[in-house]
C-alpha cells in the first residue's frame, strides 16, 4: 500500500515539476492535494477497520441467535439481484453502488432480519429516497452516489490521476524534456502497480481496490494509445493486441469480482484515452477499430453480466463521437470506410439489447432496456440517413433492411424463448413493422425528419406502462413534443412530391400515429397512473386527431386545386373514420369512440368550404360524387354501429345535426344545379331552396315512423328539435320570398301554379298540420298558442303577397310596396280578398261555435270598412271604390243573417 502512494506522489511530483513556470500556483495546488489525500487516507483507514470489527462482531451475535432468513426485497434492482446469486465469498464486504432502480420500492426490510447480497444490505442500511424529491432529484442521484458513496475521496482522486497523466502526456509530448521511452515506462508502471494495489486489496477493501484497478487500466489504455499514435513506438499491430488484452483483462476482472464500477470506469477510460490525446490529423479508421475493441469488450461483459450501466455508457460514448466526426469530417469518400463500422457498432449493441433482457433473474427475465432498445434504432437510422444522403434511395434501402432484421430477430427470440422474453420480441417486432413501412416514403422522399422521435416517444410511453415507469412515459411524451415543433413551420416540398408521399405529410402523420398509440396504452394504464396523468389519454387523443387531419388537409391543399380540396379533404376523413371504427372494434377502446364524431364537423367544414365566399360551388364535384354519399352513410352507419359506446347524452344532438346537415346539402345541390339551367329565371332556383326541405320533412311527418332506425328510434329528436328548428327557417325563408316577385319564366305566371307560390304554399300548409297536431296534444302553452298564430299570420300574408303578384303581372304594376298600396285595382283587390276571409272566418267561427275566430273575421271586417271610408271618392277609380262598398255592405248583411256572433261558453267565460 506505501509503494502504490510513493509511486502516486512521484508521478504527480513529475507533473508538477514539468509545468514550464515553477513558480506558478498550480504547484501549491498539488501539494495541497497531496497533503489532503495522505490525510484523508489514513483517517478514512483507520475508520474502516473499526467499522469492519463491528459489523464482524455483530455477524456473529446474529449467527448464534438465529439462522439467516432471505429478504424478500420487493423493490428489485436487476443487478443487485444477479450480485446476490452469483457472489463469491471474499466479495462479502464489498458495499456496491446502488443502481437506479426500475420500478417504486417497497418499505424496506427490518434491519435486524439477515439479507441474501450485498445489494439488499446497502438498501437496508440506507432506504431509497421517495418521488417527493422529484425528477431532478432522481436523475441526479447516480451522479451524486459516485462522488458521496464508498470511498469519494479515492474516487475524485483516481479521476484527478487520470486527467493528470493525460496532461502529463501531453506536455511530454510538446517539450520533449525526459526521453519518450522512460516517461511511458514510468506511467505504465504506475498504471501496472496501481492494478496490482487494487488486486491485492480486494478482500480487505474492495471498493477502495477496485477504483485502484479501474484507475490504473484506463492509465493502460491512454498509455498504449499514445506510445503507438503519437510517438509510434509501438508497431500497431502489437498495439492493437495489447490493447485487446487489456479489454480481456477489464472484462475478466470486472466478472470475476462482481464489480460493474470497475467495468464502468474502465470502459470510460478507454473511450477518453483517443478524445483526449487527439491531435486532430489521426485516422477514423483507426479510432473507430479501437473502439470496435472496447465494444467487444462490453458486449463480453453483457454475456455474463446485465449491467445496464455500462451498456448505455458504451452506447453514448460509441454513437456520440462516431456523430461528432460524423458532422466535421464525414466526406462522401469515406463512406466505404464507415459504414461497416455503424453497422458492427449496432449489431453490437443490438445484441447486448438483447443479453440484458436474457441474463435478468428469472423472475425478471425478459425485461428490457428502453432507451437502448428503442434509442439505438433512432441514432443509428439518423447516422445512416447521413452517410447516404447522396445515395439514390438509400434511406429507403436501409429502412427496409432495418424493419427486416428487426422482423427477423423478433421470430427467432419467439421461436427459442417466447415466453421468458415476450416483451422484447413485442418491442423487436414494432420496431421491424415501423421501419419496414417507412422504407416505401423514405424511397420516395429520401428527407430524414424528426417524425422519427414521434415513434420512439411512442415506443417509450409503451415500455413505460410495462414495466410500470412514470419516468419513461415523461420521456416519450417530451419526445413526441419535440418531434412536432419543426412542422409547426411551412415545410418546402419539391414540385415532384407525391400527394400523401411526402416528409411533410408522414411527419405529420406519424406524429398523430405515435399520440393516438401513447393515448391507448396509456389509457390501458389508468389503474396505475399518477395524477397528473389521468387527462393525458384524452389530450393525446386529441392531439393525434388534429395533427392526422390537419397534415392530410394541408397536403391535399398543396397537391390540388381549390375546388377540388374539400371533397377530397372529406373522403380523406372518411377513410380514417372507417380505420378509427375498425380499431374500436378491434381493441374495444372505448375512449377512441368520441373520435368518430369528428367526421360530423368536418362535413360541415367542408360543405361551407365549398359553398360559402366566393369559391362557392356545387357539393357533388370531382370526387365529391364518392365522397358526400360515403360520408352520410358512414355517419348514420357509425351512429348505429356504435350507439351503445358513444355518449348517450350526445346522440340527440349528433342526429339533430346529421339530419339539418343533410338537408342543407341536398338544398345547396339542387339550388345550384337548376340555378345553372338557361333560360330559367331566379325564381326557379329560389323555389329548390323550399323545395328540397319541405320535401324531406312532410315524408319524415307522413312516413318517417316507418323506419324503425332512426326515426322511430329517436322519434322525440325526429318529430322534435330535429324538424322545428328547418321548420322555422323554411317560414323565415317564406316570409323573406315575399319581396320577390316570382316570374316563372319561360312559363307564364298563373296565380298559386307557379313554382314559388306552391313551394311557399307547401310551407304554410305543412307548418299548419304541425299546429293543428300540437293543439291536439293535452297539453298546451304559450308555445303552441304562438305557432298558431305565427302560422294563420303568414298566411294571410302569402294571400295578399299573391295578390300583389297577380296584379303586378297582369296590370304592368312594378313589385313593390309603394307603387301596389297606390294602385287602385289592388286596393280593391285587397278589400274583397279581406272580405272574403272574413265571411269565412265569421261562418266557421259560428258553425264551430268559436267566438275567437268570429271575432278575427268581424275584425277583419271592420279593417276594411275603415279602408273604404278613407277613400276618396272623388277622381280616378271612382266606381270601383263604389262597388266596393256595395260588395262589403253586402258581406255584412250576410253574416249577419247567416252567421250570428256565438254564446259565450262558460270555459270563455271562466
Amino acid at each position: 500500500m506505501r509503494t502504490a502512494l510513493a509511486l502516486l506522489a512521484a508521478l504527480l511530483a513529475i507533473g508538477a515539476g514539468m509545468i514550464p513556470y515553477p513558480h506558478s500556483p498550480i504547484n501549491g495546488i498539488l501539494a495541497g492535494v497531496i497533503v489532503y489525500l495522505l490525510l484523508e487516507f489514513f483517517a478514512l483507514r483507520r475508520r474502516i477497520s473499526k467499522l469492519e470489527q463491528a459489523v464482524s462482531q455483530q455477524a456473529k451475535e446474529q449467527r448464534s441467535a438465529a439462522p439467516p432468513s432471505p429478504v424478500l426485497d420487493f423493490d428489485w434492482e436487476p443487478e443487485a439481484v444477479e450480485a446476490s446469486r452469483s457472489e463469491e465469498p471474499w466479495t462479502q464486504t464489498q458495499t456496491p453502488e446502488p443502481a437506479a432502480p426500475f420500478a417504486q420500492s417497497a418499505p424496506p426490510a427490518p434491519p435486524l432480519q439477515a439479507t441474501t447480497g450485498a445489494a439488499a444490505q446497502d438498501r437496508q442500511a440506507s432506504p431509497r429516497p421517495q418521488d417527493a424529491g422529484g425528477t431532478l432529484a432522481r436523475l441526479t442521484a447516480p451522479l451524486i452516489n459516485f462522488f458521496t458513496s464508498g470511498n469519494p475521496i479515492l474516487k475524485i482522486g483516481v479521476v484527478v490521476l487520470f486527467f493528470g497523466v493525460a496532461f502529463l502526456l501531453k506536455y511530454a509530448a510538446q517539450r520533449n524534456l525526459i526521453p519518450i521511452e522512460l516517461r511511458l515506462l514510468a506511467v505504465v508502471c504506475g498504471g501496472l502497480a496501481l492494478l496490482v494495489a487494487g488486486w491485492k486489496l480486494r478482500r480487505k477493501h474492495a471498493v477502495y481496490g477496485l477504483g485502484l484497478e479501474g484507475g490504473g487500466i484506463g492509465i493502460l489504455y491512454l498509455t498504449v494509445y499514445a506510445a503507438a499514435k503519437l510517438y509510434y513506438l509501438l508497431p500497431m499491430p502489437l498495439a492493437l493486441a495489447v490493447m485487446i488484452g487489456l479489454v480481456g483483462l477489464s472484462c475478466a476482472l470486472a466478472v470475476l469480482q462482481d464489480a460493474k464500477g470497475l467495468a464502468v470506469s474502465g470502459t470510460i477510460g478507454g473511450f477518453l484515452a483517443p478524445v483526449l490525446m487527439s491531435t486532430g490529423a489521426g485516422s477514423h479508421v483507426m479510432l473507430f477499430s479501437y473502439y470496435a475493441l472496447l465494444n467487444s469488450g462490453i458486449l463480453g461483459i453483457a454475456w455474463f453480466k446485465s449491467w445496464r450501466e455500462l451498456n448505455l455508457v458504451g452506447f453514448l460514448f460509441t454513437f456520440s463521437i462516431v456523430g461528432l466526426w460524423g458532422a466535421s469530417a464525414y466526406s462522401p469518400q469515406h463512406f466505404a470506410t464507415a459504414e461497416p463500422f455503424l453497422i458492427l457498432f449496432f449489431l453490437m449493441y443490438c445484441l447486448i439489447s438483447v443479453l440484458f433482457a436474457h441474463r435478468q433473474p428469472l423472475r425478471l427475465r425478459g425485461f428490457i432496456d428502453g432507451p437502448l432498445v428503442f434509442g439505438l434504432p433512432i441514432v443509428a437510422s439518423g447516422l445512416q440517413a447521413y452517410l447516404v444522403r447522396d445515395v439514390p434511395y438509400g434511406m429507403g434501402l436501409s429502412a427496409l433492411v432495418l424493419g427486416f432484421w428487426y422482423i427477423g430477430l423478433a421470430r427467432l427470440l419467439w421461436n427459442r424463448m417466447a415466453d421468458e422474453m415476450r416483451l422484447l420480441t413485442e418491442a423487436f417486432l414494432a420496431l421491424g413493422v415501423v421501419f419496414a413501412s417507412l422504407a416505401i416514403p423514405l424511397s420516395l422522399d429520401p428527407h430524414w425528419t424528426t417524425a422519427a422521435w414521434a415513434l420512439e416517444g411512442a415506443a417509450m410511453v409503451w415500455v413505460g406502462v410495462r414495466q410500470n415507469r412514470p419516468a419513461a412515459r415523461v420521456f416519450g411524451l417530451l419526445l413526441q413534443a419535440g418531434a412536432a415543433v419543426p412542422f409547426l413551420d411551412h415545410v418546402y416540398l419539391p414540385p415532384e412530391s407525391l400527394l400523401f408521399a411526402n416528409r411533410a405529410f408522414l411527419g405529420s402523420a406519424l406524429i398523430g400515429v405515435g399520440a393516438l398509440f401513447s393515448s391507448f396504452w396509456l389509457d390501458c394504464n389508468r389503474d396505475q397512473a399518477r395524477r397528473w396523468e389521468t387527462a393525458l389519454p384524452q389530450l393525446l387523443l386529441a392531439w393525434g386527431l388534429i395533427w392526422w387531419h390537419g397534415g392530410g388537409y394541408r397536403d391535399l391543399e398543396r397537391h390540388l386545386e381549390w375546388q377540388a380540396q374539400p371533397p377530397a379533404f372529406l373522403l380523406y376523413a372518411c377513410a380514417t373514420a372507417i380505420c378509427l371504427g375498425l380499431l374500436v372494434h378491434r381493441f374495444a377502446w372505448r375512449r377512441l369512440t368520441t373520435a368518430l364524431l369528428i367526421l360530423l364537423p368536418i362535413m360541415y367544414f367542408s360543405l361551407a368550404a365549398q359553398t360559402v365566399g366566393w369559391n362557392s360551388g356545387p357539393v357533388l364535384i370531382g370526387v365529391g360524387w364518392l365522397a358526400w354519399p360515403l360520408a352520410f352513410a358512414l355517419q348514420y352507419a357509425l351512429l348505429a354501429r356504435f350507439e351503445t359506446q358513444l355518449p348517450q347524452q350526445a346522440l340527440p344532438l349528433w342526429h339533430s345535426l346529421s339530419f339539418w346537415l343533410l338537408i342543407l346539402t341536398v338544398t345547396v345541390e339542387i339550388a345550384w344545379r337548376v340555378g345553372r339551367i338557361a333560360g330559367l329565371t331566379e325564381a326557379w332556383s329560389l323555389a329548390c331552396w323550399g323545395l328540397a326541405p319541405t320535401a324531406l320533412l312532410f315524408a319524415l311527418e307522413f312516413r318517417g315512423d316507418r323506419l324503425r332506425w332512426p326515426v322511430a328510434r329517436f322519434a322525440a329528436t325526429y318529430h322534435g328539435v330535429a324538424t322545428d328548428l328547418p321548420l322555422l327557417a323554411l317560414l323565415l325563408w317564406c316570409f323573406a320570398s315575399f319581396a320577390v316577385a316570382g316570374d316563372p319564366a319561360p312559363l307564364p305566371y298563373i296565380p298559386i301554379l307557379n313554382p314559388l307560390e306552391l313551394i311557399e304554399l307547401a310551407i304554410l300548409l305543412l307548418a299548419a298540420i304541425r299546429v293543428v297536431r300540437t293543439m291536439r296534444r293535452p297539453a298546451t302553452g304559450p308555445v303552441k298558442t304562438g305557432r298558431a298564430i305565427l302560422t294563420a299570420a303568414l298566411l294571410f300574408a302569402w294571400m295578399n303577397v299573391v295578390v300583389g303578384r297577380s296584379v303586378h303581372f297582369f296590370t304592368g304594376t312594378w313589385y313593390s310596396m309603394d307603387q301596389l298600396f297606390n294602385s287602385t285595382i289592388f286596393q280593391a283587390a285587397i278589400a274583397a280578398l279581406w272580405s272574403v276571409l272574413a265571411l269565412a272566418l265569421t261562418i266557421w267561427g259560428a258553425r264551430k261555435q268559436q267566438r275567437r275566430i268570429w271575432l278575427v273575421g268581424a275584425a277583419l271586417l271592420a279593417l276594411v270598412v275603415a279602408k273604404l271610408f278613407l277613400i276618396d271618392l272623388s277622381g280616378t277609380g271612382a266606381i270601383g271604390r263604389i262597388v266596393s262598398f256595395l260588395v262589403v255592405g253586402l258581406l255584412m248583411l250576410i253574416i249577419g243573417f247567416f252567421a250570428p256572433l256565438p254564446p259565450q261558453s262558460e270555459e270563455s267565460a271562466r
